[in-house]
């Protein structure tokens, strides 16, 4: 006899290469339960033939949406995505009658207030970085995601961080959680660092604001001044690509720095393996766009890496200053050149750090505390 819970998942991105995180959030809860869950934006490469997509989130905004909502302060796109998100998971979720309804993002609640209302079901929301912080800009936004996370069984916060701009944002203490990211030890391996160029730096993410490409190819070129024969890898594709080959191209280092463009995850993290060092100067982008709490540091001190990186939001809960890597103000270039300098002429701490960093990580992003934590959350509920 089954006796896992029925659990409903929603999530309204289409959920891309970047995005592997949700992929292992959805594999964890479908450890724990029976799941039906849904996509809000079609993925035209229909990567994950599990998640039954759908597009009630994708609704252009036009020019009198943005008129009406000026006038207003309601943005009239979120009264239609409600009202197609209503209409395409109503009958399917009620129908499948899950004892709870996991909600991936504050943004997705938002759009399926109206659902969730209908539903009468409990429901966890797992907040990520830019739903609590960029998306707060908007005061309607933030008034109706306080009012919706009040009404939830809990709010699962990655970091401390995102936990407490929740409480800030009104919802009660009480229902904020800190449940960490699982990251498995076994998919991200050590390699012989020794083997790797001391000076051999490497970036992996989207070309965003917020993980700070620019900066670090800036701290970049001051190193160079230092060690000619340094290299830099960025590994990832974004809005920034153009701006980021203009400064390698205006400042003629080109020969040292790689840009591979996005790549499957497996091929990534095996590119990282082969540098010394991982560098990520995070910032909050001038849209107030963060991040909650930076995997991919987080991934490369599962392999042993030294992280460089800033005093940024989650990423000090687990990078230890000093200890794991080494962090530097938001927009500190030349404090970040200067600590890259340090590890790549001290190849003998790098490790020791690298070391201690994946023991970290192995303890903190353990996917057995994550799995046992929330089957314990969605086993109350049942």
């Amino acid at each position: 006899m089954n006796t896992k819970p029925r659990i409903g998942w929603i999530c309204n991105s289409s959920i891309g290469k970047s995005e592997t995180f949700l992929i292992d959030n959805l594999s964890i809860i479908r450890e724990i339960g029976d799941v039906k869950a849904y996509s809000g934006s079609r993925n035209p490469k229909k990567d994950h033939e599990s998640i039954q997509q759908c597009d009630f989130d994708d609704v252009p905004q036009r020019l009198h949406h943005v008129i009406q909502k000026k006038i207003t302060g309601i943005d009239p796109t979120v009264r239609r995505k409600r009202r197609r998100c209503v209409k395409q998971l109503l009958h399917g979720l009620k129908e499948y009658d899950p004892v709870v309804v996991w909600i991936e993002f504050g943004t997705t609640a938002h759009v399926a207030a109206d659902l969730l209302r209908y539903l009468d079901k409990p429901f966890i929301i797992a907040v990520h970085g830019f739903d609590i912080k960029r998306e707060f800009k908007d005061p309607y936004y933030q008034k109706e995601f306080t009012r919706i996370a009040n009404l939830s069984e809990s709010i699962v916060c990655a970091s401390d961080h995102t936990k407490n701009l929740c409480i800030a944002a009104g919802v009660d203490d009480a229902l904020c959680k800190v449940i960490r990211l699982p990251l498995d030890g076994q998919r991200n391996l050590p390699k012989n660092q020794s083997q790797a160029h001391p000076a051999s730096f490497v970036h992996l993410g989207r070309l965003v604001e917020k993980k700070g490409p620019l900066q670090t190819v800036m701290a970049f070129e001051r190193v160079l001044n230092e060690i000619p024969d340094a290299t830099l890898t960025i590994i990832g594709e974004g809005p920034l690509r153009q701006t980021v080959e203009e400064r390698i191209h205006k400042t003629g280092i080109g020969d040292s720095i790689r840009l591979t463009g996005a790549l499957p995850q497996s091929e990534a993290l095996g590119l990282v393996q082969e540098q010394a060092i991982f560098c990520q100067h995070s910032v909050t982008g001038t849209d107030g766009d963060q991040e909650g709490f930076a995997l991919s540091p987080a991934e490369a001190a599962l392999m042993e890496m030294p992280v460089i990186s800033t005093l940024y939001n989650g990423i000090p809960e687990h990078v230890i200053h000093g200890e794991t890597g080494l962090l530097v103000r938001e927009w500190d270039i030349e404090g970040m050149a200067k600590v890259m300098i340090e590890l790549a002429t001290n190849p003998e701490k790098a490790l020791v750090m690298g070391k201690a960093g994946r023991q970290n990580i192995l303890k903190l992003c353990d996917p057995s505390s994550r799995k046992a934590a929330l089957e314990s959350l969605i086993k109350s509920l049942s």
